[in-house]
């Protein structure tokens, strides 16, 4: 069955789906579509599929009422939501950690009147659309943190990704072994450059990462690097997609296993933003992404997508 490649799909009430700025995961046969909610106390919210088209709402796994505990291995400011001026969280991903069982899910917090903040925030579950505990927020070993992706690479080990240093870098962190506080700070990428949007995924030993230019609301030329060791050198970076990206900002990179090809195959999600006063009426873009050799990838405009 055909699609459009933009769309805004609605639950099973018929309301959108609000999972901005988020990612499509696959866990226990199912895929789970987290992402930004921003109606009424909500924050993060979590919808489930069987086959990418039909979306089952499932729970607001985040909203300002969330429990909130301190971890000990980072210290943290508790505070959700300032009283009276409330909280925006972008980019909430998560990450299952096979070592504790639970479910990491980091994002970007700030105040919703300015981004002078720059933190990170974490949160934590036993499953994947359940109410999470709020860990708290802080600037990860004392840098800016705006927007931000995960990564898990098959040996277990994870990955914080966030633009830094009022996006003129992009850091990668290595996470700590059950995913809930910062270990290291493995590499600067592209320093004075002045990404956003930035999205990791590996396909036959290399990795890639998607990221946007920083134009605000206004969509821009996306670009791609690749590396062979995630903390060691990256490539220079490439366009993606048109000058525009076809009017959207990455936000996630989905692998589908392609039976009758007997491989993945991998599907850009972006965010078509509705701007400034027009929020919610924000669409999403699904595209393939297509490979010529290991290392260069392009992304082509569609009307209709077959899933």
């Amino acid at each position: 069955m055909k699609q459009k490649s933009v769309f805004l799909p609605r639950d099973q009430f018929g309301q959108p789906v609000h999972a901005h700025g988020g990612q499509i995961v696959s866990h226990q046969g199912m895929y789970y579509w987290i992402g930004e909610d921003r109606t009424g106390r909500n924050r993060v919210a979590c919808y489930r599929s069987a086959n990418l088209r039909d979306w089952e709402f499932r729970n607001h796994i985040l909203t300002v009422d969330s429990p909130a505990k301190p971890h000990p291995q980072m210290p943290t400011d508790l505070r959700l939501c300032v009283e009276g001026a409330g909280c925006n969280i972008e980019r909430p991903k998560v990450l299952f950690c096979r070592e504790s069982g639970q479910f990491a899910l980091w994002m970007h917090w700030e105040l919703p009147d300015n981004y002078l903040e720059a933190r990170c925030a974490v949160a934590v579950c036993d499953t994947i659309d359940g109410d999470y505990t709020y860990l708290g927020s802080f600037r990860p070993i004392g840098h800016m943190s705006r927007d931000c992706t995960v990564f898990q690479d098959e040996d277990g080990s994870a990955y914080f990704i966030s633009s830094a240093r009022d996006n003129f870098d992009t850091h990668i962190y290595r996470l700590s072994p059950d995913y809930l506080a910062i270990d290291r700070l493995e590499r600067v990428l592209w320093p004075g450059q002045q990404r956003e949007a930035a999205t990791v995924f590996k396909r036959r030993g290399v990795y890639f990462m998607l990221t946007s230019g920083c134009t605000g609301w206004t969509p821009n030329q996306s670009s791609y690097g690749w590396a062979r060791n995630l903390a060691g050198e990256w490539s220079i970076r490439r366009n993606l997609g048109d000058e525009t990206t076809f009017r959207s900002q990455p936000t996630w990179v989905l692998p589908v296993y392609n039976a009758a090809a007997g491989e993945f195959d991998y599907w850009y999600l972006g965010d078509r933003w509705g701007g400034r006063g027009h929020y919610f009426e924000s669409q999403y873009v699904l595209l393939p992404l297509r490979f010529a050799g290991d290392t260069e990838l392009s992304l082509e405009w569609l009307e209709e997508i077959d899933l």
